[in-house]
């Protein structure tokens, strides 16, 4: 009989050390035991983005996503809450931009932090970092298809170009128009070459006479207006002809241009260049929108992912809720700050050590100094109080973050149904003053509403205010 007992306590030890490690290994795996650093971002679109999602620094894991606040208007955006690993964020600058990445054309989704430089200081814990917002696989796609049909545009006015050179060319070597009757008739460039010459040798017959005085033209140019005149006339004359020899030289230059430089051929290179380019995009088009080899198309295994991404997370936060309720971890998430004030009735806080306990930092705060009456007669919390409030928590350093706070309300009336109602509306009033003003998390504020009567140990036999409590993390 005792070797039967001696058996069974040794697997029963055996299975709660293992238990224990593997508990420990998990905690480990998702750094449960690391100190973190916890930030905000908001995007307008979160691309897929869920809680418990990866945070990569750098591209190096570092984290993971905490929660996500769902905007209460279409103006608003999504806030999401993540931590990172503590070693890693000195890399977290003002600067800092946080983006949307997935792994992959199928993978999910995680949140990617570029570290920012070094002239930037380092982000406070609770800052609220930069974000760019992701680009999805159907802007992608909708833009390929746009870039496509630019692309289709753009080779047609080419081909249009292309086929409106060649028809010049062609004209060119058909004779056709004035240029293509230079290039191919040489007796016609004779002729007119001939007359040029002719035309210059008429004009310098003329102009001698006029100097000798001969002809009606020469007596004209007796009278020095009418010499002017004509000395004009002829200048123009002469430039028109320079002008006309100049003409012929430039269309001769113009055709050997155009066959030096091989336009035509050049525009068929880049014809075909622009018709391989569009049939490569229409394949990467076609692959990313084709059914894998079960028949299930792109778009469709996205979204099955998505869906067992947030299914994971889910049964994760389930696993946890349970184990922080077991017998065997609760005292362990009791200390890291997991409580609920909603299973403690006023009577069980005042005699629990934990929060009656002279070592946890405690502000006693006088009720004439916070409230006064509103103008309905109920109490409201007066800019003094919140002076008061703001100097109280300041003394706390940033633990008024990383530690949980209870907010005990106190009321010394004479009946006690008003004592019950008037504390709770006073704790209630500090919770949502502090909640709004230090961009603190409702899940780590609790309130108590302790009528007239402190804690047991806490030297006070009755307080008429609020007990602002930080609890220390073990």
């Amino acid at each position: 009989m005792k070797t039967g007992n001696l058996a069974i306590g040794i697997f029963v030890v055996g299975g709660l050390l293992l238990f224990g490690i593997g508990m420990f290994l998990i905690g480990d795996r998702h750094q449960a035991f690391a100190r973190h650093n916890e930030y905000y971002s908001e995007f307008a679109n979160l691309g897929g983005l869920a809680e418990g999602a990866k945070v990569r620094v750098g591209g190096m894991d570092a984290g993971q996503v905490l929660a996500i606040d769902v905007p209460d208007s279409p103006s608003s955006r999504f806030r999401v809450k993540w931590r990172i690993d503590a070693k890693l964020s000195g890399l977290v600058r003002t600067d800092s931009v946080v983006t949307i990445g997935t792994e992959g054309v199928v993978g999910g989704t995680y949140l990617s932090v570029r570290p920012g430089s070094p002239q930037a200081p380092q982000a406070a814990a609770l800052a609220i970092i930069p974000s760019k917002e992701p680009t999805e696989l159907s802007d992608v796609l909708a833009q390929g298809a746009a870039l496509l049909n630019d692309a289709r545009g753009t080779l047609k006015e080419l081909t249009s170009t292309v086929s409106d050179v060649d028809d010049v060319v062609i004209g060119l070597k058909d004779g056709r128009g004035t240029a293509g009757m230079l290039m191919q008739d040489e007796a016609l460039a004779d002729r007119i070459r001939q007359a040029v010459n002719t035309t210059s040798a008429d004009v310098q017959d003329i102009l001698a006479d006029l100097k000798a005085g001969r002809g009606a033209a020469g007596v004209v140019l007796r009278n020095e207006d009418a010499a002017d005149d004509v000395r004009d006339a002829v200048k123009n004359v002469q430039r028109a002809s320079a002008d006309l020899r100049d003409a012929s030289r430039q269309a001769d230059a113009l055709v050997s241009d155009l066959k030096s430089q091989q336009i035509p051929q050049r525009a068929g290179e880049a014809m075909d260049k622009l018709n391989d380019s569009a049939q490569q995009l229409h394949q990467v088009i076609s692959d990313t929108a084709k059914p894998d080899r079960q028949g299930v198309t792109a778009g469709v295994n996205i979204r099955e992912s998505l869906t067992n991404a947030n299914t994971a997370t889910s049964n994760l936060a389930e696993a946890s809720e349970a184990l922080k309720h077991n017998f065997f971890l609760r005292g362990f998430f009791k200390r890291r700050g997991y409580y609920n004030l909603a299973d403690l009735s006023p009577e069980k806080y005042r005699g629990d050590r934990a929060f009656a306990s002279r070592t946890e930092h405690r502000a006693w705060l006088p009720g004439s100094e916070l409230f006064q009456a509103g103008s309905n007669g109920e109490e409201t919390l007066s800019s003094k109080g919140k002076t008061v409030l703001n100097t109280t928590l300041a003394q706390f350093g940033f633990s008024v973050f990383e530690s949980p706070i209870v907010i005990e309300g106190y009321w010394n009336g004479g009946v006690s149904a008003d004592q019950i109602r008037l504390s709770r509306t006073r704790a209630m009033l500090v919770q949502q003053y502090l909640e709004t003003h230090f961009q603190l998390e409702r899940k780590n504020l609790g309130i108590v509403p302790m009528k007239n009567l402190p804690p047991i140990g806490t030297d006070r036999a009755t307080w008429d205010g609020i007990c602002v409590v930080i609890l220390r993390r073990n």
